[in-house]
């Protein structure tokens, strides 16, 4: 137990953000059903997406997800990876002294927003890549008229983004998804870049003006 007797880290290595990306991939191209993929991406997002907020960050309640809960369980277990994923963004598998185990960044731990910003972003793509599109519903509109709600169809796009990734197999919607990060990573560097070169230029105009 530690100092304040809650528990008991069974995993005592943490390694935040040691390529949760692969992890993802591997979840995506698991064994598992669609549906199961889709149902433990949407857990693993509710718990990220509290994690991307200030606010709730600081929260205990919100910096844990319960394993030994039957209906977490159902939704983590046909997908194993997601365990190494959420271990890679910070989490460590902990059990209390109760028996129940949980996937919980330590108190002590500082959460970086920007990270779990990101994660959630990379859960989001995910979630995209495998849920189903319904292409009807997304050219109908609905219209008030005296016979009543009449449905407009509108014609379907010779070609589309969202109809070629459908066609996609599970290992092509992994890469292109850690292709996705890749780029948006690239951007963020060269923001970054963009921003060091303006303060020394910056710093170099107030250095020589005082002078």
């Amino acid at each position: 137990f530690d100092e304040a007797g809650v528990g008991i880290i069974t995993t005592t290595t943490m390694s935040a953000f040691a390529a949760p990306g692969t992890h993802l991939q591997e979840l995506i191209v698991a064994t598992a059903t669609t549906e199961q993929k889709i149902a433990c991406l949407k857990t693993l997002r509710i718990v990220v997406k509290n994690l991307a907020d200030p606010l709730k960050s600081a929260d205990p309640k919100f910096r844990q997800l319960k394993l030994s809960n039957e209906k977490v369980k159902a939704k983590i277990t046909p997908c194993p990876s997601a365990i190494d994923y959420m271990k890679a963004i910070g989490f460590s598998q902990v059990t209390d002294s109760d028996g129940e185990e949980y996937l919980r960044i330590d108190a002590t731990k500082t959460i970086d927003i920007s990270h779990m910003q990101s994660s959630l972003v990379e859960l989001n793509n995910a979630l995209e890549m495998l849920t189903p599109k319904d292409v009807n519903s997304s050219f109908k509109e609905e219209k008030k008229s005296s016979e009543g709600v009449l449905p407009i169809k509108r014609p379907q796009p010779a070609s589309s983004s969202s109809s070629t990734t459908e066609k996609l197999s599970e290992k092509q919607k992994a890469r292109l998804l850690m292709e996705e990060k890749e780029r948006k990573e690239k951007e963020a560097a060269k923001a970054a870049r963009k921003k060091t070169a303006a303060l020394i230029k910056a710093d170099k105009y107030v250095r020589e003006n005082d002078e």
